[in-house]
């Protein structure tokens, strides 16, 4: 499906990042993978490789505006083009004002604001040239379940994720809006737990039942098989938490073009 194509996938040291590459790449895709940690970074590339794909790591704070148009320079040096964006790097934060100190709290905050929020944007901003000149294509940007009304918030420990993903959300409608005329599709996945160490870390009695990151990267596929007129400017809501996986993959096969 991806054959000929570069994907560009941020957050992809662990957890759903690394199953995006690895997808992605399993679809013909010629990944670059972002992330700030570049140890583990490189052992998602050297899987990837190992599968027989093709993956660039890129060590790269994607909050930092200028290290993101080093590295998409960088991509674009090596694979000439940018066909798909995947805008999955977020922070589990704790920035509850009832714990820690000023100087501690607001850090975190900022972590995740800075990940998510700008992070979605610069790269956007980096790669909507490169997609322009490639006669269009999609990014994706993958947010949460907490976004849509009824649905978990976090409070206290994760303000700043869902602070970051609700703007998240909210670029993803401002962007495919704007970029509709360049033939550029932006939508959002807002989905609920799925298996990563986050997950083990914060809720361990969801990760048995929950997702897992293959699960996520066929969503995406699922999007972007639509073509250059499918819908954009859409957050679909799929797999909240508490969902067992059979009921989540099966809202996933359904986001697939019929016939």
């Amino acid at each position: 499906m991806l054959t000929g194509k570069i994907a560009v996938v941020t957050g992809s040291a662990i957890g759903i990042g690394r199953g995006l590459c690895l997808a992605l790449a399993q679809q013909g895709a010629r990944v670059a993978a972002l992330d700030i940690d570049g140890e583990n970074n490189t052992q998602t590339a050297r899987l990837v490789r190992d599968a027989g794909g093709e993956c660039l790591p890129v060590a790269c704070d994607v909050g930092d505006r200028h290290q993101v148009r080093q590295a998409m320079d960088l991509v674009l040096s090596r694979f000439t083009r940018i066909d798909l964006l995947v805008n999955n790097a977020a922070f589990w934060d704790n920035s509850s004002l009832r714990e820690g100190t000023y100087d501690s709290q607001t850090a975190q905050f900022e972590q995740a604001i800075s990940s998510c929020t700008l992070g979605s944007f610069n790269c956007s901003s980096a790669v909507a040239p490169a997609l322009r000149a490639a006669g269009g294509g999609n990014i994706v940007n993958l947010i949460t379940e907490h976004v849509k009304e009824g649905h978990y918030l976090t409070g206290r420990r994760g303000l700043g994720y869902d602070c970051a993903k609700f703007a998240q959300w909210r670029l993803t409608a401002v962007l495919a809006a704007e970029l509709k005329p360049d033939n550029i599709r932006v939508n959002g996945l807002c989905f609920g737990a799925t298996d990563t160490p986050m997950l083990r870390g914060e809720a361990p009695d969801l990760a048995a039942i929950a997702m897992k990151p293959e699960d996520l990267a066929q969503a995406v596929l699922n999007v972007v098989a639509h073509g250059p007129n499918g819908p954009t400017g859409e957050t679909y809501l799929f797999g909240t938490s508490g969902t067992q996986r059979e009921e989540s993959v099966r809202a996933i096969a359904a986001l697939a073009p019929v016939g």
